[in-house]
């Protein structure tokens, strides 16, 4: 068990990070943040830390200027790999990125996928998966099924991107965090972007006005 002075000092950082950061970001909070339970990590086969088990999605109405619903993991910049308070020394809080998503309305499918999503990275960064490595900007995730279970969306695919209109990364007093922008793609946009480049296709999602919010409804533009 951790000490108390380094528990109440994580406790500080993962407050500064939804109280202050997250509110600054995303504005409204919506209800509370949605905890991913143990049958998220069910999935895999794996039994999950218990302090993952804490870790959850925030659903952000729209807010503001901000006509779009975001959806962003909480717990992923959690500082578990350190005894003592302080910044890390690779200079990245915890794994070193939270996960965001915006979808044109309320989503049902938007939470479940970003606790799927948050429990797989948790296990890579642990060594469950041999070979697998963390998200990173650019790349291309394959879902391998349709996005919502509702019906069959042709979006299965995530792109990894920056945010815009707002904050690339923030810092917490353990380190930076940086956002990984989730947008949808499709089997034939993918190819496209494997024949010519991946800002190609963001190019072409942007023209289109399709990027950075994911509707599951849309059809492929290629």
């Amino acid at each position: 068990m951790p000490d108390a002075p380094f528990a109440q000092w994580f406790e500080q950082v993962w407050s500064d990070r939804e109280d202050r950061v997250y509110r600054s970001l995303f504005g409204d909070l919506g209800g509370g943040v949605y905890s991913a339970g143990p049958r998220v990590y069910e999935r895999y086969g794996k039994q999950p830390h218990p302090g993952w088990l804490n870790h959850g999605v925030f659903a952000c109405p729209p807010h503001g200027e901000r006509r779009h619903w975001l959806y962003v993991t909480s717990g992923l910049s959690n500082p578990w790999n350190l005894d003592q308070p302080g910044r890390d020394p690779s200079g990245f809080s915890g794994l070193g990125f939270e996960l965001v998503i915006a979808t044109p309305e309320a989503a049902d499918w938007a939470v479940p996928l970003l606790h799927n999503l948050m429990a797989y990275e948790l296990l890579v960064a642990v060594g469950t998966y041999e070979g697998a490595e963390l998200f990173e900007y650019g790349n291309r995730v394959p879902l391998r099924a349709s996005i919502t279970p509702n019906f069959d969306s042709a979006i299965r695919w995530l792109l990894i991107g920056q945010p815009e209109g707002m904050a690339q990364s923030f810092d917490l007093p353990s380190g930076r965090v940086d956002l990984f922008w989730l947008v949808g793609a499709t089997d034939a946009e993918v190819e496209f972007a494997r024949q010519t480049h991946q800002d190609t296709l963001v190019a072409l999602l942007q023209k289109e006005r399709v990027w950075p919010v994911t509707d599951a409804q849309r059809r492929s533009v290629r």
